[in-house]
This record gives structure tokens, sequence and C-alpha cells, in this order.
């Protein structure tokens, strides 16, 4: 079956219509997440700080993994979904007392899909607690538990 000249020019410009746009997003898509850089267990160096090398000492363990998933847990209930609970992530960073129980909560807390503070499977990216709190909190926020994160020695 033969097309004649005016079909084919119908079937190129609906192509071309479609094709194109759909092409266009893909490749934004694709440039915005190769914009982030990586750390190697897959934060983004640019908000958070590799955790793969990171040695957690249990002699200067005041909580227990459970109590370290609890607080991971709690804190990721406070900066999820729009609104964030400041209240609630000072009130629970205040609860951790050594540099190794805080390494504990964001070993537990994991990598999890940001965007916005929400699930997002497909345009959101991996962040650890680290990387979720500063997107989170605004620089005055930050202000108020830096101090702690300094003494213990983690970059915030």
């Amino acid at each position: 079956m033969q097309l004649d000249k005016a079909n084919k020019a119908a079937l190129i410009g609906t192509g071309i219509r479609i094709g194109v746009p759909v092409l266009a997003i893909g490749l934004g898509v694709y440039a915005i997440r190769k914009m982030f850089k990586r750390n190697p267990d897959g934060t983004s160096s640019t908000v958070a700080p590799s955790m793969k090398d990171t040695v957690i000492d249990s002699k200067n363990l005041t909580i227990s993994p459970s109590d370290a998933a609890l607080y991971a847990n709690t804190l990721y209930g406070a900066m999820l979904d729009f609104g964030t609970d400041e209240k609630t992530i000072y009130s629970t960073i205040e609860k951790i007392q050594t540099k190794d129980d805080m390494l504990l909560v964001i070993k537990a807390f994991g990598m999890k899909m940001y965007l916005w503070g929400t699930r997002a499977a497909f345009l959101g990216q991996n962040y650890n607690l680290i990387g979720w709190l500063r997107f989170e909190l605004d620089d005055k926020e930050i202000a108020k538990i830096k101090p702690k994160f300094d003494s213990w020695g983690i970059p915030l």
C-alpha cells in the first residue's frame, strides 16, 4: 500500500508535533538529573556529605539501634510532605547526645527520595538525613542546630 505525498506529509507532521516535545521533555529531565553530582553512597555532594566510610564506635553509643530508628522516623515524619515541624526536629536532635548516636540515626534514616519534602519516585533524588535537613530548614533554623553538629564534627 502506497501513501500519497499529502498523507506522508501529514503523517510526518503529526510525528514531529508529538515526538519533538516528548523528546525535549525527556532530555530536559535527564539533564536536570545529571546536573546534581553524587557521592559514592548516592547522596548529592552539594547537599549531603558522603557517609560511605563513616565508622560508628559502639562504645560511645548512648542509644540503641531501635531508638535510632525511632528518632530517624520521627525526623522523617517532621519533614515529610508540605510544612516542616521544626519543633519536633529541634526536640529530637536535642535528645541525641554523642556523635556516634547521630551517625547511628543518620544510618537508620538511610537514603530517602526527596522532591520538595514529598515522596517522589521519578523526579526526586536520594538524600540522607543531612540532605533532608538542609532542604527543609532555612539558614536561621539550621543555625539553631548547627552548634550541636559542629561539636560532633558532622558538617551540616
